[in-house]
Formats: structure tokens, C-alpha cells, sequence
């Protein structure tokens, strides 16, 4: 599952600058080997870690929530390099053959929380859960601690509850608070909930702890640690004979932000591990344009084109070679400049905004003393920045700032000069897709390659056209067994259909029109083939005052499944799905949430709530859960429809400016309950949130002109 995304933050994380190297356990969150550490990484490092032994192969994706609150999500391969017991003989628990009977596929998710902070004579002190929402395969609660001796080592210690009270030391003493601790719930049912009656619960507790010790000249950590879990299920199962508390390895920071570990645990077998970590909150690095642009042009010339040389074809000719387009411009008597510009290259709005500013000054005349800089998004004009210039006859011109401040989009009323564009016009790119098939009981990982032809056509007053071919050229799909199973429509479970009949085929081709009702007041229309699945007709509206937090949104749709050869024929299956969403961009350490409420695919009803962590360098990792009127065994394995959300932005691990990101949302299972369209529900909030008034004053600083 997490093996795509560890190659590309391996490489991310080599590429970045140095970052605090998270030193995670096999399961992903801080620890060492296989205990849990009270350790956490810095706010918003990302951690990805591959983990393989004979017990199971683990893929986990970690990531530091809040300055005290960690979470993991890990995908558990059991017994991965022995599938099946010996052919012919009966596997049951304490009796199976020599090869071992454990054949599970686990999904599930952590959670650590800071409780105390280290200072000098106090250790760092935390409590967590291993399988917050899960099967409850990995079961276990735990309060540890961990304190620093000298410079370089780190001693923990902790007390466990289910699976890490296997080697019990003392009795839960919880019990002395309530006697219903004593009884621990084993029976997680379809999984996928919270199991409030196993957490903290049983009759014992058990011990473990571990030390790590630092060899700062060879970048290389010396590990030690007792567990407390004795891997009854495992040996019950044959996947190990016996198990040993003690475990022993050695960790390798390979690069900043990679590291390496191999170790010899509970005294039978050999284990291997690979993290790499990125933090996604870091700043921006800012970079020259693409093009040559202004960037070689003193900054004295622009009292020249007063004398009669006409200055708006260089700035266009400039802003188009520097990744901005400037589409029109308009002065007025009293010395003020309106331009309505589209970034087209720079990650961060501001950065554009800075490269508009800039040319203002190499070439719009001195009598010019305000610029009115308007932005757009999706061809709909969302932002105006006002930069008062500074006294451009002065010797000290570059000792004097000029002002900026945030306006509510402005509208240019018979514009001077207009970029002149044919219509229709469009453009055309190619490019390489990989695309991941996870989390399948026989196969984790299968990929698909592909070409892709991406095309748009505008064709003015807010019309366009916007279509997607993929070619394949190396498809594993072909390998996926499972069907689905569902008791439900299978508007999504007929995935497997889609990869193996339609790996070439247009996953997307529709005519969109765009607009404002109102200034404030955003709407899309669009109908064909919306995705890979559906086509149909629809609609969104958005209201999103320029300077508030908040937006409030509708989308209505008709769709019809598509063949699953993904060409322009259609099935008997057809729906009316629609959404009523509120945005709330909180002012809480970068986080965004989102409500939707209304009808989904399968003709269920309910709310998804979605949880952000969005950052104007283009990052965003975030998670998502629905709850619909479909009971849970209904639903099926999972219970309900939940998953993670990310965003990578290219520009942040490329040489040049771009606005490119890789978009995915990682499911634990794929159902059909609480399923609504991709990519066009919430495209006008998503597509715009950068330019809203937040972001951008949170940038404010990247603005005034080089």
C-alpha cells in the first residue's frame, strides 16, 4: 500500500532540505524496534516506513497531527512469505503444520497523544492506541515515558494493556476504578469502529521498554528493547515457534530524512525497516521564473516609456516568459493601474503576484502610482492586490517598500489593452501516469503504467472543454481476484471491471461553463463523461465572501454508469446525487474542515466530515469519514466509508516553478456506501482555496517586487 508513496518521499525527503529525522518503530509511529516510545516528531512531518519479518510485512503511513498528537495508518501482510499452510493438511489454532496457517490482511489505524513534556528531571510522557480502528489484530493500549541521559541516550519505559499484557507484571489497575476493566472485548465484528469496550481493559498489564543510543560521527543508533507482547497469536498460528522479550538492531540515518534499520527480534528472526520523513509545513524556497523574463532588466527604466515607447507588449511579452499571463490592463487619470493577470507556473499565489508587481515597476510609467493586481482561478477572477509604488523619482527607490493591501476581486471596465487571444483555443499535454491498486488480500501492491493525453479547449465567455485519454502501456491489474461483495449498487466495488476491461479508454471529456452570479457568488456548469465511471450532467454553486473563513456550497448531478471499457457507452444503472457543503477555513495551525450532506452514489443519505491540513506550499494531508443510512452490515467489511487525503506539490522538489501535485485518496477498502463523484463536488473551493484572503495574507510577506 505505502510502498509507492515511500518511493516518492524517499526521493522527496533526498531532495528536500535537512529536516528533525523521525525515528519510528516498525509500526510507524516513534518507538523503537517493536515498543512504542513516548518520542514525537516535529508538527507535520509526514513519515512513511516499510517493516519486513516473518511475522508480517507492515506498511504505515505517520503523520505528527499537532505538536502532541500522532497518528498512523499501516496495512499488515501476516506471514507474507508463506501464503499458505502445506497442501492437504488442516490448519487450526495450536495445531497447524510446520509452514503456518496465518494468511490475514490487516488494516489499522494509531494514536498517540502527549501527555507530559521532558524537562529537566521529568521524561516526555505519552498514551496511546495501536488499533484505534481496526479487526483488533494489533490490540494493545499503553502509557510510556521516555528521558534523555546525557546527549545521546534515550531510555523508555511503559506499561501495556491487551496485546502489550501478554507477559503480565501486575493486575490492571484500572479495575480498582470500575471492575468492567477486567473484561477486555475481543469481538471487533466487521471492523473499521471504535471498540470503547476493549481500550485499557483486561485483567493484567505487562512491561516493556528499550534504550537508543547515538553515535553522532556515524550517523548510526545502537537499539535495544524488552516487549511485552509475546506474539501468542503468531505462535498459535506457526508463523514462529516461540518468541523472545529481548530484541536488538542497529538504525543508519542514511540522508537526512531516510534511515535504514536491520534487527534480530524475539530471538528468531531477522527484520529489516525503511523511513523516510519530509515535513509538509515547511516554507516554499522562492525561485527565479522559467523563463528569462524580467529577472535581467535593471529596475531604472520605466521613466523611458513616458517619452512615447509603449511598454504594455514588453511587460506581456515578459509576464508570458516569467510563468504569468497578463490579460488586460486599464489606467486612470488619477494615477491608478488595474491588471488582470492568471498565474500560471508559481505554487504560491503570492509569488505571482510578486512577479506582477515587479514588472509594474520595470515598465509601467512613473504618473502610475497604485496597481490594482487581480487574480484569477478557474478563469474566475478571486482576489485584488493593492500596491501603492513608491516615490519612483527618489535615488533611494529600492529603500522604499511600497504598501500592499487585499481587496475583494475588481472588475476592469473597458480595458486599455487586452491580450489578444483567438478563440476557441487550447492546449495539449503528454505525460506518464502510475497509477496504485492497493490493499488486496492476495496482492498489496499492483500498478498500472500509462500514457496520458491531457487536453483543454477554451472557448471563451467562460466555456472550455477538458479531456483525459489514458493509453496503457504496463498494466498488473489483470492479477486482481477479489470481487465485490456488496449488498449495495455497485456504484464503486465494480472497480475491478474498469482496470481489467478498460485499461485504455477516455477516463474524462466534458464542456464546462463558468461564472460569477455576483461577486461573491461562483457557479459551474458541466456535463459528458465526468470521470472514470459516471457520465452525466451537473452543477455546482459556491458562496465564498473574499475575506471571511468560511463558504457554503451546492452540487446537484445526473449520472449513468459507464461501460467498463470506459468508452462512450453506458449501463442501466442512473442516479441524481447532490451535496450541500459548508468550508470552514479555521484559524487553527493550518487546518481546514468541510461538512457535505445530502444523497451519494448508491442512493444513500448522509454527511461526510473532512479534515485538512492545507498548506500554501501545496501540501495537504488530511482524513475523511461518512456516515450514511446504511447500517453497518450492510455496508460490510469496514463498517463505513473513511480514508486519507493527499496532496504532494511538485513545485516544492523541482528546480522550476509549477503549479503540478499529485492528488490520491487512500481507502482502507473499497465499498459503495457513501461514495459521491470524483473531482467535481467541492472543485470550485478546492481548486481556489489559495487565493482566499487567509492564504494570502499569510503570504503577504512574498509579495512587494523584487
Amino acid at each position: 500500500m505505502a510502498l509507492r508513496l515511500l518511493c516518492g518521499l524517499t526521493l522527496a525527503a533526498m531532495m528536500a532540505p535537512a529536516v528533525a529525522v523521525a525515528q519510528v518503530n516498525d509500526f510507524g509511529v516513534g518507538g523503537i524496534l517493536d515498543i512504542p516510545s513516548a518520542r514525537m516528531n516535529p508538527e507535520d512531518e509526514l513519515t512513511v516506513t516499510y517493516s519486513r519479518k516473518d511475522v508480517a510485512d507492515i506498511y504505515a503511513i505517520g503523520y505528527q497531527v499537532l505538536p502532541r498528537l500522532e497518528a498512523s495508518f499501516r496495512y499488515s501482510v501476516n506471514n507474507a512469505r508463506k501464503l499458505s499452510p502445506v497442501p492437504g493438511t488442516e490448519c487450526e489454532f495450536g495445531t497447524g503444520p510446520s509452514y503456518g496457517c496465518d494468511d490475514n490482511r490487516d488494516r489499522s489505524f494509531e494514536a498517540k497523544l502527549k501527555l507530559l513534556e521532558e524537562s529537566e528531571y521529568l521524561p516526555d510522557v505519552s498514551v496511546g492506541i495501536r488499533d484505534l480502528l481496526g479487526t483488533g489484530q494489533w490490540g494493545a493500549e499503553y502509557l510510556v515515558a521516555s528521558k534523555r541521559i546525557g546527549e545521546n541516550l534515550d531510555v523508555t519505559a511503559g506499561i501495556g494493556w491487551g496485546r502489550l499484557a501478554e507477559r503480565s507484571v501486575a493486575s490492571n489497575p484500572l479495575i480498582q476504578l470500575d471492575p468492567a476493566f477486567a473484561v477486555r472485548d475481543t469481538d471487533f465484528g466487521l471492523g473499521g469502529t471504535f471498540s470503547f469496550k476493549s481500550f485499557f481493559r483486561g485483567p493484567d498489564i505487562g512491561a516493556f521498554g528499550g534504550i537508543r543510543y547515538r553515535i553522532p560521527q556515524w550517523r548510526v543508533d545502537l537499539l535495544a528493547a524488552y516487549n511485552s507482547d509475546s506474539y501468542e497469536r503468531e505462535r498459535r498460528l506457526n508463523t514462529i515457534p516461540d518468541a523472545d522479550p529481548l530484541s536488538f538492531g542497529v538504525e543508519w540515518e542514511a540522508t537526512p530524512g531516510v534511515r535504514l534499520a536491520a534487527s534480530w527480534q524475539q530471538g528468531n528472526q531477522f527484520a529489516i525497516k525503511i523511513s523516510a520523513a519530509l515535513n509538509t509545513g515547511q516554507t516554499s524556497p522562492r525561485k527565479r521564473p522559467n523563463g528569462f523574463g524580467a529577472a535581467r532588466v535593471p529596475l531604472e527604466p520605466a521613466t523611458e516609456f513616458e517619452r512615447g515607447v509603449e511598454w504594455w507588449p514588453r511587460m506581456v511579452q515578459d509576464a508570458e516568459a516569467s510563468g504569468v499571463l497578463v490579460r488586460e490592463v486599464k489606467e486612470s487619470p488619477q494615477g491608478s493601474l488595474q491588471v488582470r493577470y492568471v498565474n500560471q507556473t508559481f505554487q504560491e499565489e503570492a509569488d505571482a503576484v510578486r512577479r506582477v508587481l515587479t514588472l509594474t515597476e520595470l515598465y509601467v510609467p512613473t504618473r502610475v502610482t497604485e496597481v490594482l493586481a487581480t487574480g484569477e482561478s478557474m478563469g474566475l477572477p478571486t482576489h485584488t492586490v493593492r500596491y501603492r509604488r513608491p516615490n519612483l523619482e527618489s535615488s533611494a527607490l529600492l529603500q522604499q517598500p511600497g504598501r500592499i493591501e487585499l481587496l475583494p476581486p475588481q472588475t476592469i471596465e473597458a480595458p486599455d489593452h487586452v491580450r489578444d487571444f483567438r478563440y476557441p483555443n487550447g492546449a495539449l499535454s503528454v505525460g506518464l501516469q502510475a497509477r496504485a491498486y492497493l490493499m488486496d488480500p492476495s496482492f498489496p501492491l499492483l500498478y498500472q503504467i500509462s500514457a496520458v493525453v491531457d487536453g483543454a479547449v477554451d472557448l471563451g465567455g467562460g466555456w472550455g472543454v477538458n479531456g483525459r485519454w489514458v493509453q496503457n502501456l504496463k498494466s498488473q491489474f489483470d492479477r486482481i481476484e477479489r470481487d465485490g461483495d456488496s449488498q449495495l449498487p455497485p456504484v464503486r466495488s465494480d472497480l475491478k471491471k474498469y482496470l481489467q476491461q478498460g485499461k485504455s479508454g477516455i477516463d474524462s471529456l466534458a464542456l464546462v461553463k463558468r461564472g460569477k452570479l455576483r461577486d461573491d457568488l461562483y457557479y459551474q456548469m458541466y456535463g459528458g463523461i465526468l470521470e472514470e465511471m459516471y457520465s452525466g450532467v451537473g452543477g455546482e454553486i459556491l458562496w465564498r465572501p473574499f475575506d471571511q473563513p468560511f463558504a457554503i456550497g451546492a452540487n446537484l448531478n445526473g449520472v449513468v454508469q459507464r461501460e467498463y471499457d470506459k468508452g462512450f457507452g453506458v449501463l442501466d444503472y442512473q442516479t441524481v446525487t447532490g451535496h450541500v457543503s459548508f468550508y470552514w477555513a479555521t484559524p487553527f495551525r493550518n487546518i481546514d474542515v468541510a461538512v457535505h450532506a445530502g444523497r451519494y452514489l448508491a442512493k444513500d443519505i448522509g454527511a461526510t466530515l473532512e479534515i485538512q491540513k492545507r498548506f500554501s506550499n501545496g501540501w495537504s494531508v488530511g482524513a475523511f469519514a461518512t456516515l450514511t443510512d446504511v447500517p453497518f452490515e450492510v455496508f460490510g467489511e469496514g463498517s463505513f466509508d473513511k480514508g486519507l487525503i493527499f496532496r504532494i506539490p511538485f513545485d516544492l522538489y523541482s528546480t522550476k516553478n509549477t503549479r503540478g501535485a499529485y492528488r490520491t485518496i487512500i481507502r482502507s477498502i473499497n465499498r459503495d456506501g457513501g461514495r459521491m463523484l470524483d473531482n467535481w463536488p467541492g472543485s470550485l473551493w478546492e481548486n481556489s482555496r489559495g487565493t482566499m484572503a487567509d492564504q494570502l495574507r499569510r503570504n503577504e510577506h512574498r509579495m512587494p517586487p523584487e
